[in-house]
């Protein structure tokens, strides 16, 4: 496969699953639509386990949070558990990342440091970045989940996803910046 074509199936490995749920969310109930995104997730991590030949920690782990969620809120037939997983979620990054940097610990070069090579610097830039994003994704997604209807929360959740690619892909900025010797002009391993 071309490099063109490993990066167009990551992006949809990545993205196929959310998107799908959103695009459903507008044609059919919520309940099909997170049970479209649990089986879509799970066809995601079985193709990039059988396309990749692993599966990296990041991707799992959103994958599993998608599973419960979705998986309780099929279950129990209330759009609750998945509202409440992405408040969880991010509440849960929030924590590891800002409990890490008080410890002097760097957990996101834990959990990406295979794909990009950078200073401590650039770790800790990030680190102090990605925490902020997800305690504010996490107070702002149980706010809305907490107090508006579903629709509102769908519509919110679309814009979160948009407001959270654009920052993860300005974060390239800092790989670049902090990026060391043996990588390529992004700070990603070559």
């Amino acid at each position: 496969m071309s490099f063109k074509g490993k990066q167009f199936l990551a992006l949809t490995i990545e993205f196929g699953p959310i998107i799908g749920f959103l695009i459903s969310s507008t044609f059919v109930s919520f309940i099909t639509a997170a049970s479209i995104f649990v089986v879509t997730t799970i066809l995601a991590l079985i193709i990039a386990q059988s396309t990749q030949g692993r599966l990296a920690l990041f991707p799992l782990i959103a994958g599993f949070s998608v599973i419960l969620g979705g998986g309780a809120t099929v279950l129990y037939q209330d759009s609750f558990w998945l509202i409440l997983k992405d408040t969880l979620y991010n509440g849960a990054f929030f924590l590891v990342i800002s409990g890490g940097l008080l410890v002097n610990k760097l957990p996101l070069q834990s959990l990406f440091g295979s794909l990009f090579h950078m200073s401590d610097t650039g770790w800790r830039i990030l680190s102090y970045r990605w925490a902020t994003m997800f305690g504010l994704l996490a107070l702002s997604n149980y706010l809305v989940g907490a107090y508006t209807s579903e629709q509102t929360w769908l519509m919110y959740k679309f814009g979160a996803t948009l407001v959270t690619t654009m920052f993860a892909l300005y974060q390239f900025t800092i790989s670049r910046k902090h990026r060391l010797p043996g990588s390529n002009v992004w700070g990603m391993v070559v």
